[in-house]
This record gives C-alpha cells, sequence and structure tokens, in this order.
C-alpha cells in the first residue's frame, strides 16, 4: 500500500536522520542559509526546522535574488528542505546526459515534440500541501502549435556526488507517487570519488506488485557503471573509461506516452558516448 501521499519513504527519513551522510544545519533566515550553501564544499546540504512559511519565504528569497541552488525535496511534515547546489561536476553530469538523449530525439525529427523543463518546480497534488520538488533536469512531449497541459515531466534527472548513492534512491518514488504515476522515468547519476573514479547511472521506472497489479512501486530497470581504467588514466579521454551495462536505453512509449512512428524507435545513448560523458565530467575536475 503507498504511504501517505507526500511522505518520504522510511528509508529516506533514515537517510535524512544520519548526520554523519550530508552537511546539515537548521533554519534561522532566507540570507543566513543562501550564505551557508555558497559555504557548502559539496552538492547537497540538508536544512532542517523549515516550515511550510519558512519555503515560502525561501522560494522567494530565491526569486528575488536570482539564486541558482535547487530545492531537490521540501518535505512538510518533516520539515526538511534538501538543497542542490549547483557545482562544475554535479552540471557537467547532469546537462551532458540530458543533451545526450535531447540529441537523440532532434535525431529524431521530433525537435519540436519535446518540451525540455529543465529543474521547474513541480508540486504536490490533491491534498493541498506545500511538498515540491526540483529535478535537475526533465522533460515531456509536446504537440506543435498545441498548449501544452502537462504539470509533470515523464522524465527527470537527478545527480549528485556528496550523497550516496542510496540517498539518491531513497526519495526517488516522490515523483512517480505526487504526479500520480504521469513520470515514467528517473535516471540518477552519481559520481563515485576516489582513486579510480566511476560514474553510475541507474535508470528508474515502476513496475506492478501483488496479484492484481493495481499497485506499483519504483524498480531499477538498468545499471551502468563508467570506471577510469587507472588511477593515472587522463580522465578527459573517452578511452580512459569501460563501460559495464551497456548502452543506456529509453523506451520512446515511457518519454512519449504513444506507440514510435516511422523513423522513431527507443533512445539508446551507446558505450562511446558514455565514454565521452565521462570524460566531459572528468573536464570538471580542473
Amino acid at each position: 500500500m503507498d504511504p501517505p501521499r507526500g511522505s518520504m519513504s522510511s528509508d529516506a527519513a533514515t537517510s535524512a536522520d544520519d548526520p554523519t551522510t550530508v552537511p546539515r544545519i537548521r533554519f534561522q533566515t532566507a540570507e543566513l542559509l543562501t550564505q551557508e550553501i555558497y559555504k557548502t564544499p559539496g552538492d547537497i546540504l540538508y536544512v532542517e526546522d523549515v516550515s511550510p512559511q519558512d519555503f515560502s519565504a525561501i522560494e522567494k528569497f530565491r526569486e528575488d535574488h536570482n539564486r541558482k541552488y535547487r530545492f531537490r525535496r521540501f518535505y512538510p511534515e518533516h520539515n526538511l528542505l534538501i538543497i542542490a547546489i549547483p557545482t562544475k561536476c554535479h552540471e557537467a553530469m547532469r546537462s551532458n546526459l540530458d543533451q545526450e538523449i535531447t540529441l537523440r530525439i532532434r535525431d529524431m525529427g521530433l525537435r519540436y515534440h519535446w518540451l525540455s523543463t529543465g529543474s521547474a518546480t513541480h508540486r504536490q497534488e490533491g491534498d493541498g500541501s506545500v511538498g515540491s520538488g526540483e529535478g535537475d533536469s526533465s522533460g515531456h512531449p509536446i504537440q506543435p502549435g498545441q498548449r501544452s497541459f502537462r504539470r509533470w515531466p515523464t522524465l527527470v534527472i537527478e545527480a549528485g556526488y556528496s550523497q550516496s548513492l542510496q540517498q539518491l534512491r531513497d526519495d526517488i518514488g516522490w515523483w512517480f507517487k505526487e504526479s500520480n504515476h504521469q513520470v515514467k522515468i528517473v535516471l540518477l547519476i552519481k559520481f563515485h570519488p576516489g582513486s579510480l573514479e566511476k560514474i553510475t547511472i541507474e535508470q528508474w521506472r515502476e513496475r506492478p506488485v501483488g496479484s492484481s497489479g493495481v499497485y506499483l512501486e519504483p524498480a531499477c530497470q538498468q545499471v551502468i557503471n563508467i570506471t577510469r581504467n587507472s588511477a593515472t588514466a587522463n580522465r578527459t579521454l573517452p578511452l580512459s573509461y569501460s563501460v559495464t551495462g551497456g548502452a543506456l536505453e529509453l523506451r520512446f512509449s515511457d518519454l512519449f506516452l504513444r506507440h514510435p512512428g516511422q523513423g522513431e524507435g527507443d533512445i539508446v545513448v551507446e558505450v562511446e558516448d558514455l565514454q565521452w560523458l565521462a570524460a566531459t565530467v572528468g573536464h570538471s575536475h580542473f
């Protein structure tokens, strides 16, 4: 059975309560929060004691001062705000993966049938609560000449390196549940620092559970690991990386909500392009 609308999973709540995983502060004012954001060494910050009224003030401050940080998730029932900070590495991961997907959509002649919605804010539906989420990248299908009434994307990308891979996974179910299953794919892209740097890409979709198949749960459908071959390999060269898990394959019907027509098909980001993606991320370390 689904947890209450807008609530974190038990795993997400556990990670959020672990003070050793990511930087955590208590909210005081929007201005002081912004100062703390720019002092944070990584790409994620947990902010506690944020009431719905506080969150509205933080949103207004960001808009008024044109700040670039993202409100990855606000959980009003936990008074918790998770902020994503667009560092060079963070942006290199999410933007290059988004560009690879968008390029293939354009190659199929669907340039004007896809709307990239970036890090647009999305609100919980149906209960009047103020919980919200912002992906790093997102998009959904459109019809040229027609207004789009979609409130939610079909594709969301979330990136990170300060959080563990498990922490990135913990609350992706928010997208599926709060969109009333309008979100079809969530891609996680995680950078693992170390002597052998690695990038993990996970594709999450929903699957039916139980004999009736009425209920849906998020499930990881594909895992790709892109690993630097040695600690001395040039991190800016594609051939310095090995890929396991094959090409990234996104179902056309999940993205466009219809069957493919002539000249259309699933979106495939080949192994060679994933190596280039890793090399581009490698440039962000300089």
